[in-house]
């Protein structure tokens, strides 16, 4: 496929609408659509035939290589056409229709494309245009576009994978967190705890590891005063991730308050610092290990109360690999932490959801977008 469908548009006011996708991919309707009968090869073939309808209509005006950025890894998980923002898939039979997403979550926040001029393209904004092939006719018989969250509110929300979940923090933006005046990104509290959280400072009457209540919450502005001065320029004890974010964990909970003796053990769930809804990473590398729990989308993480990862504010200390002293700081409820960064995965994964056939069935001899 040409290279040129590998860029993202300019700008996203320069994005194809789905009006005028809908209209393009009316002329498929009848089209002859040969099956050779292997996933893969049908798949490709589909996707050339969308973008030889793209190339002959309007093209948008694509970016330049220095005004924008590909945040996930090898382009895992972005779409095929980038151009447009579309993902291509080929509907043919069978009772329902198993939509198979690799390597994102569609109704997450997540940034894929990220623009110098402050633009984002995000896993929710990509558009899925799926092509129903009459099997025996061997013809299109319908085009469908819909977006994640159109289908997630129709159908049900995607089956989530147990994965390893990971957050990319680009060289770019840990670059400029790190030369800031005060070497600190943070975002506010997440809009359900917002209200609730104090201000001053009271010294924790509970344990480390007690259930948070909410009216005893540190605001995220409140953490910051307490830890930012003593962490920033702190070196952690050298040794593996593990041993380092042990030794980050014990020294953010010292300085909140907490008392911890040389002996104890640490929580070693999530989140690390319970009682305040606080996450403690270490980032050396590009990326942050996330474990199970990920705020790609709101997970509940509390029995008596309705806190989800969204809540959760995380601590990342970015440390020089060489030297292990902590150069910046994030501190962000997970609510936000994908407007500003990416979520990948160690391996590969799929979000699945099913679909009737029936409801492709409904729009017999049409070109729709995310219809009634």
């Amino acid at each position: 496929m040409n290279e040129l469908f590998k860029i993202p548009p300019r700008t996203i006011s320069q994005l194809t609408t789905p009006e005028k996708l809908t209209e393009y991919f009316s002329e498929l309707i009848g089209r002859s659509f040969p099956l050779t009968g292997k996933t893969r090869t049908d798949g490709s073939n589909l996707r050339k035939l969308i973008a030889s309808i793209l190339f002959q209509n309007t093209f948008p005006e694509l970016a330049q290589t220095e005004q924008y950025e590909i945040l996930p890894p090898k382009r895992k998980g972005v779409p095929k056409i980038l151009s447009h923002l579309i993902d291509t898939y080929l509907i043919t039979s069978g009772e329902s229709y198993n939509l198979q997403v690799w390597n994102r979550i569609p109704g997450s926040n997540s940034l894929l494309v990220k623009y110098e001029n402050g633009e984002s393209l995000r896993c929710i904004d990509v558009r899925f245009v799926l092509v129903k092939i009459d099997i025996k006719l061997e013809k299109i018989t319908s085009v469908l576009i819909m977006t994640p969250d159109y289908i997630e509110k129709k159908f049900g929300v995607f089956g989530k994978p147990t994965i390893k979940h990971q957050l990319l923090i680009s060289r770019k933006v840990r670059k400029s967190i790190i030369e800031s005046p005060d070497k600190i990104f943070s975002l506010p509290d997440s809009k359900k705890i917002a209200y609730y959280i104090r201000h001053d400072y009271q010294s924790p009457d509970s344990g480390l590891v007690s259930e948070p209540t909410i009216d005893n919450l540190f605001s995220i502005a409140l953490i910051l005063s307490l830890v930012a001065k003593d962490l920033i320029g702190y070196k952690l004890d050298s040794g593996p991730t593990k041993n380092r974010g042990q030794a980050l964990e014990r020294k953010v909970s010292e300085l909140l308050g907490y008392k911890i003796l040389e002996n104890d053990l640490l929580h070693g769930a999530f989140p690390d610092i319970k009682n305040q809804l606080l996450e403690v990473k270490v980032q050396d590398t590009q990326t942050v290990d996330l474990g199970r729990f990920s705020p790609a989308q709101a997970e509940p993480i509390s029995s008596t109360h309705n806190f989800t990862t969204f809540d959760v504010r995380y601590l990342i200390a970015l440390t020089n690999p060489k030297t292990e002293i902590i150069e910046g700081l994030i501190l962000s409820p997970g609510e936000r932490l994908g407007e500003i960064f990416s979520y990948v995965s160690a391996e590969s994964f799929k979000c699945q959801r099913s679909i009737k056939m029936q409801f492709f069935d409904k729009y017999h001899g049409k070109a729709v977008f995310n219809p009634d």
